[in-house]
């Protein structure tokens, strides 16, 4: 394929579609940070960005608080977006004119951005004609991606050892403060958002007392986090790269601002090949497709990135693509939204807060734990899904070695534990599991039945009211979790009373 304008095609006049994971770095780090994988390395440069959902209701041996942060506030993103608000009057016409203008084959494209009804301010593609499964969405080329390679372009060496993430958002600062209206992506850039109250934007960009709304939430360590991470790795970059060479990185134009905006866009829109970000790039036009449950994520070629559709679309339907399975904690952490009918929403539990490991056989269970989880256990994070099945693999046979009593002798491999068990094991197993759900429940500051009759409030923000749904998403799906909790240590009680009557006769 060539490398710039022209879009591949088979016989049939559309793209044959391969696999390609939308995922992010920050995606990434999230799914490591859950499973207890993330590992501190000497300098944040060579970090991945922790979005860490180890903690509910607070901050996870941080150290951090909301008040002690290092926050800017509205006004000073609002100064950091110096030029153009986007807004749906003439947008597109813009912005088709500028993706022509690149030599780019627009003959598939039967799509157009506007703004849509998902939130105020969010923009995302209708379609401007019907379309059929497999027909292209949206692409874009190789030579408008934001990459790494686009920045080494610009800094050579200076930025090669730095992670594609980070190199992007500078790569972002760059054109949109320093080239301006000279940027390839000038006309791009003024259709990014500015998170200054144009939308809602992710969760770690908000403000201290806004992420009090997320109190108890698994978005909140998250927020707070992933923001204190960003400004450590901010403040190491002025100190190091920035102070090296301070006219290719001018310091009134590389701010902490600028680089919390350009981290804003980048963990919103970049997509990488694979589970570990490989190849992140950004997609002008592409990255304007919003998220839906059972769409398809995207397609990578050697000559770009291409989005397809995964159903019939009619004339002025949103179109849309899967981010993948991510729970709404990570999507409000990582994108700025929620979704109301999520099926891949989670909460997590935490091996030392919830679920204790006790005697008896103390170090039997440590060892099948660590055989299981191939992590280490004392502090692990576990995922509760919303599909029980999804249970099965980790969560349950966790519940079982912890529910060993002193009658019970250890098996030698964890791998015994993943099927059910005799009748006894698996009721205590089941009631341990079911009061790890309610210690988990009261971490929130309000019930669910409080929370949805705040969230009915006149004038709230629209930060405060996804605080509110990310809130009772979680409790929904906890009361769902207790209730098939309680129905299968129920069902292992019985099981139990029949064997004993059995045993007596």
């Amino acid at each position: 394929f060539m490398s710039v304008g022209k879009m591949p095609r088979h016989a049939h006049g559309r793209l044959v579609p391969a696999p390609w994971l939308a995922a992010s770095a920050a995606v990434l780090c999230v799914i490591r940070c859950l499973l207890g994988q993330h590992h501190e390395l000497r300098s944040p440069l060579r970090r991945q960005l922790p979005l860490a959902f180890a903690a509910a209701g607070r901050t996870r041996e941080s150290g951090v608080s909301g008040s002690s942060l290092q926050h800017i506030s509205h006004c000073s993103v609002r100064r950091a977006a110096e030029e153009g608000r986007r807004s749906g009057a003439g947008l597109w016409p813009e912005l088709f004119s500028w993706v022509k203008g690149t030599g780019m084959d627009t003959s598939d494209i039967a799509i157009e951005v506007a703004p849509v009804d998902l939130a105020p301010g969010e923009l995302g593609l209708l379609a401007k004609a019907p379309l059929e499964p497999g027909d292209i969405l949206a692409w874009a080329p190789t030579s408008l991606l934001l990459t790494k390679a686009k920045a080494i372009d610009v800094w050579g060496q200076a930025v090669e050892s730095l992670q594609d993430r980070m190199a992007i958002q500078l790569l972002l600062v760059h054109e949109r403060f320093v080239r301006k209206s000279e940027s390839l992506w000038s006309t791009y850039m003024k259709t990014l958002p500015r998170f200054d109250g144009d939308v809602s934007g992710p969760s770690f960009l908000w403000d201290p007392e806004e992420w009090e709304c997320l109190e108890g939430s698994d978005g909140y360590g998250a927020s707070v986090q992933m923001h204190q991470y960003l400004r450590d790795e901010y403040e190491e970059l002025s100190s190091s790269l920035f102070a090296d060479d301070p006219t290719a990185f001018p310091p009134e134009v590389f701010t902490w601002p600028n680089y919390l905006w350009a981290a804003g866009c980048a963990a919103s829109r970049a997509y990488g090949d694979d589970f570990d970000g490989t190849n992140l790039a950004i997609a002008p036009l592409v990255d304007f497709l919003n998220h839906r449950s059972g769409a398809l994520q995207l397609t990578r070629f050697s000559n770009g990135i291409v989005a397809y559709a995964h159903k019939h679309f009619e004339v002025g339907e949103q179109v849309w693509v899967s981010y993948g399975g991510k729970s709404n904690a990570q999507l409000l952490t990582q994108y700025g939204f929620v979704d109301d009918n999520n099926l891949e929403e989670a909460i997590y539990l935490r091996i030392g807060d919830h679920l204790e490991i006790d005697a008896p056989h103390k170090e039997a269970k440590l060892a099948l734990l660590e055989e299981l989880l191939e992590r280490p256990p004392e502090a692990a994070i576990l995922k509760v899904a919303l599909r029980p099945r999804d249970w099965d693999a980790e969560l349950v046979p966790v519940a079982r070695i912890l529910a060993l009593g002193p009658d019970d002798v250890p098996p030698s491999t964890a791998r015994d534990l993943l099927a059910a068990q005799p009748p006894r094991l698996e009721a205590a197993a089941w009631q341990l599991l079911g009061n790890s759900l309610i210690r988990r429940r009261e971490e929130y500051p309000a019930s669910l039945g409080e929370d949805r009759r705040q969230l009915t409030t006149r004038g709230l923000s629209e930060r405060r009211a996804l605080a509110l749904k990310l809130r009772i998403s979680e409790q929904e799906l906890i009361e769902l979790a207790l209730g098939q909790v309680t129905d299968r240590h129920e069902a292992a009680k019985a099981q139990m009373l029949g064997t004993a009557e059995v045993e007596q006769r």
